[in-house]
């Protein structure tokens, strides 16, 4: 168990948690991203980007 004698100690921690949580929802977006790419297929996903372009 961690002993939390000082703040600056938890608030490093907490910083660190919350650069990990931020670095895993960029991983989970970026592998979603893909996995819709895929889904869609290239030529899918073509006509769908020229339809939002237009």
């Amino acid at each position: 168990m961690q002993d939390w004698d000082d703040d600056a100690d938890y608030h490093a921690a907490v910083g660190r948690t919350w650069l990990t949580v931020v670095i895993a929802l960029g991983c989970a977006m970026v592998v979603a991203c893909i996995v819709l790419a895929g889904a869609l297929g290239f030529f899918g996903l073509t006509d769908t980007l020229s339809l939002i372009a237009d």
